[in-house]
């Protein structure tokens, strides 16, 4: 019989969604699309619709074209832009399970809206799990970070008082203090590799530059460090759950742009929606799936977006944990160090080490 720190793996594994939310400052590309003048057409990850929904309040958008092999996740990408079209934000975040909301509220309305994007109500997971948590808390990789804040259980006074600092406050999780050890053994505990295989496969942890949990260890110190910690939304939300006071992803707090852009969809890999599209697109967003591709299918898909993209149009990577050589690998893209820097320095979302920025020759 499985003992109960496995038990929330299992339970996790169930859920069609790998991500809820979108790890990603969207306020990033929100700067790259800005600087590409009018009428830019867009091609990005669907994933969990929080960075599309945050470029479909820019007016200069035209296109979102969004990919993904999950249906789950663009189902949840669609939701979030219907919610973004018609919702204010204080209701969006209510329903998407970031403030209070009365859970028969939630279960009408949430099925209201299902229901009119033509959705079947398990479209995101099991429809009672959805309502009890809201939908932006019911992939795999919010149970991931569910199970890290109860391994932090009884160090909440300590956790908040470090966050909640207005000076870096590094020392407080430093490797040899009590909430540091803690954090360490949380981390190797919750994000030990078999337990992110069952819940990603084995791609998702492809040619890691070292252990996924020493990774989220070093950049948690890291942003402590550099960052704001006491109103970035990506830490908080990472260790307690919860937001800063009035501090959420940008994405909540938007309103939609008068003129929305055109939104499309496919539900299949990257590459195969590259392969058919021919200087189509202003602005490629491939968000970290890289990290999850050999070096030369990485090589293949890079070329491939090289094609898709207009001349002088812009390339977006993240690269989480990966020792791929990405700028080697796109040889058709001219690799612009300094905004590439300029953006990660900005990264308040602070679990990739390496932002790469490309402008198609």
């Amino acid at each position: 019989m499985m003992d109960g720190k496995r038990n929330w793996v299992e339970e996790a594994a169930k859920m069609p969604l790998a991500f809820s939310q979108v790890r990603e400052d969207a306020l990033l590309d929100e700067s790259v699309v800005l600087g590409l003048g009018e009428q830019v057409d867009v091609l990005m990850i669907a994933s969990g619709g929080c960075t599309a929904a945050l470029l479909a309040s820019i007016p200069q958008v035209r296109r979102l074209h969004l990919v993904d092999p999950n249906p789950a996740q663009l189902a949840l990408s669609r939701l979030k832009l219907h919610l973004l079209k018609n919702l204010p934000p204080a209701q969006r975040l209510a329903l998407l399970g970031h403030q209070p909301m009365r859970e028969e509220e939630r279960h009408a309305r949430l099925g209201q809206a299902l229901s009119e994007l033509m959705l079947p109500r398990n479209a995101l997971g099991p429809f009672r799990t959805v309502v009890a948590t809201g939908p932006d808390y019911v992939g795999r990789y919010e149970r991931v970070f569910r199970a890290l804040q109860q391994s932090l259980d009884g160090s909440e006074r300590e956790l908040l008082a470090a966050l909640r600092s207005s000076t870096a406050n590094a020392s407080a999780f430093s490797p040899d203090s009590p909430l540091g050890r803690k954090l360490d053994e949380a981390l190797g505990q919750v994000m030990s590799l078999p337990n992110l295989v069952r819940l990603f496969g084995e791609d998702a942890t492809n040619n890691p530059e070292k252990p996924f949990h020493l990774h989220f260890a070093d950049r948690i110190r890291w942003i402590m460090k550099n960052g704001q910690a006491s109103t970035n939304p990506y830490l908080w939300q990472m260790l307690t759950g919860s937001f800063p006071k009035n501090r959420f992803a940008p994405r909540l707090t938007r309103q939609a742009a008068v003129h929305p852009p055109i939104v499309t969809e496919s539900c299949c890999r990257m590459e195969q929606v590259l392969e058919r599209e021919t200087g189509a697109y202003d602005f490629i967003h491939l968000s970290n799936i890289l990290d999850w591709l050999s070096p030369g299918d990485a090589e293949k898909t890079l070329d491939l977006a090289a094609g898709a993209l207009r001349r002088s149009g812009r390339l977006l990577i993240r690269q989480l944990n990966s020792t791929l050589d990405i700028r080697g690998a796109g040889r058709m893209f001219q690799w612009l160090d300094s905004a590439s820097q300029d953006l990660w320095r900005r990264d308040r979302s602070f679990f990739y080490r390496a932002l790469h920025l490309g402008r198609k020759r």
